[in-house]
């Protein structure tokens, strides 16, 4: 394989949406289990109420205060924080949010932080709008700068109840996720192979980046239909779901856009990329190719032509 690039020459791009996927999510998350289990929630505060969806603001307040922090667990791109009391905590993040640990003051009704260091530093993490104050004396805050994001408050043994979650496919992640899994999964869908492996309601996580990376590795142009494709290129796919998703939590996430990890800090995904966002660069498998990007609906993909045949 190619080796991964730590530095790149700047060129102008086009602007793109990046969400958080599963590897940022899951970095987060995994934040979330060394800085916060055991700790209690001693107040609440936002500026923008709307992502609040279960309660009304002084509701939420008032029935998340004094919970105790029991875990912190991922569901596709929803983290998930157990609260004592039966309760937990879901935040998606969408577009541009992501959780810090860090503290901060109001001041005119804005989040100030107090702290030194990247939360200080990287601009990206100035747009908290809502803070969960904890009894160590710091704060969970989810900067957000285009307001997406979505707060909510339900009863732990209802989460699979909940619309955002039934229908989610499995974890490709998990164990339980096998060949013979995926390889069924695939049987009864249509269409291209970009679109099916970025279906939540088919596999959870995947999204735009690591489908294109997914596809670069294994060689399947994005345009492939899912029922032309064979036992050898369906295994292929599967090895390298795993490979791309454990490689990018490695790295802690793409930071490309908005995301940081919960100190604030960037991952470095974006340097190991093969295809996203890569539009004109040679292809990191030397086989001649050039970059490519088209449009499936109103999504992107970015591919090899040479070695991305369709």
């Amino acid at each position: 394989m190619a080796g991964d690039r730590t530095t790149r020459p700047h060129k102008p791009r086009r602007k793109f949406i990046i969400v958080p996927e599963l590897p940022e999510v899951e970095t987060i998350v995994r934040g979330l289990n060394k800085k916060v289990v055991g700790l209690k929630i001693l107040d609440a505060w936002t500026d923008w109420s709307k992502m609040i969806k279960t309660h009304a603001l002084k509701g939420f307040i008032s029935d998340v205060r004094h919970r105790k922090i029991l875990r912190a667990r991922r569901r596709a791109k929803y983290i998930m924080i157990d609260l004592s009391g039966n309760k937990t905590l879901l935040i998606h993040q969408k577009i541009s949010g992501h959780l810090l640990y860090g503290k901060w003051e109001i001041e005119n009704n804005k989040p100030v932080t107090t702290m030194e260091g990247p939360i200080k530093s990287d601009p990206q993490n100035r747009f908290v709008r809502f803070i969960l104050y904890l009894d160590d004396g710091y704060m969970l805050g989810l900067s957000d700068l285009r307001r997406f994001g979505k707060v909510l408050l339900v009863d732990t043994v209802k989460i699979g109840e909940i619309k955002e979650i039934k229908k989610l496919g499995p974890e490709p992640l998990d164990k339980n996720f096998t060949l013979k899994k995926f390889r069924e999964l695939m049987t009864k869908k249509r269409g291209v192979i970009k679109k099916v492996l970025m279906d939540q309601f088919v596999i959870s996580g995947i999204g735009n980046i690591y489908s294109d990376e997914i596809l670069w590795y294994a060689g399947i142009h994005p345009l492939k239909r899912v029922e032309k494709l064979n036992d050898k290129e369906l295994a292929v796919i599967y090895k390298y779901i795993r490979f791309v998703l454990k490689k990018a939590v490695g790295a802690l996430g793409d930071s490309e856009q908005d995301y940081r990890t919960l100190e604030g800090k960037m991952g470095s995904y974006q340097n190991k990329k093969k295809a996203y966002h890569l539009t004109g660069e040679k292809c990191q498998k030397h086989d001649g190719g050039i970059i490519k990007r088209i449009k499936i609906n109103s999504r992107s993909a970015h591919f090899c032509p040479v070695h991305q045949r369709l």
